[in-house]
């Protein structure tokens, strides 16, 4: 089974102050509901804002590390500084998306999505790469993370450019990983 999931950010100890979505003890509840659903065989793509620090202090990493399944990175925006490091958590890492092909659909995998509506300025030209990208290989849809639940309803803008998305920030999918059949599911991509 394929699964996504992105944001863990794991020891970033300041995320609980920036997001009214995150909690004390995020870390934990992700890597319980990863612990449950993920198995032997199956492969999971994390989209990015992996780690804060490599400083496994609560062992959230090496629990990490016992995940019975392939591994995948795409770099987020917090991961450019570790990336070398990265590596020993991860089966394969990309800098900056993945494309693969599910049931006859390609999905264009990346942190970022084809368009931010926050006011934050950082990231155009990796946000307008992944837009041209998406564009230029004939995906069908965008898998990202990196916009954040927040209070103001402010999310991406990937359908300002007609590119069906589909968001696995731990924040909107409720800690757990989602498998690429809930993907189907829920995005229903006419052809």
């Amino acid at each position: 089974m394929l699964y996504f999931i992105s944001d863990t950010h794991f020891y970033h100890s300041n995320i609980v102050n920036l997001s009214a979505f995150r909690f004390e003890g995020f870390e934990n509840r992700i890597l319980e509901n990863l612990e449950k659903e993920i198995k032997a065989g199956d492969i999971l793509f994390h989209l990015g804002d992996f780690t804060w620090t490599l400083n496994d202090e609560k062992g959230f990493l090496k629990r990490w590390e016992s995940l019975p399944c392939r591994k995948i990175l795409i770099l987020g925006n917090h991961d450019f500084k570790l990336k070398d490091k990265l590596l020993g958590y991860f089966d394969r890492i990309y800098p900056l998306y993945k494309i693969i092909e599910v049931e006859g659909r390609r999905f264009f995998l990346s942190h970022f999505p084809a368009l931010d509506l926050r006011k934050k300025k950082r990231y155009l030209n990796l946000i307008g790469r992944v837009r041209e990208l998406f564009k230029f290989s004939n995906c069908d849809l965008l898998i990202h993370g990196h916009v954040h639940r927040n209070s103001f309803n402010i999310h991406c803008g990937c359908h300002v450019f007609d590119i069906p998305c589909f968001n696995v920030n731990v924040e909107f999918t409720g800690y757990v990983p989602v498998s690429v059949y809930t993907v189907l599911k829920e995005v229903c991509l006419d052809r």
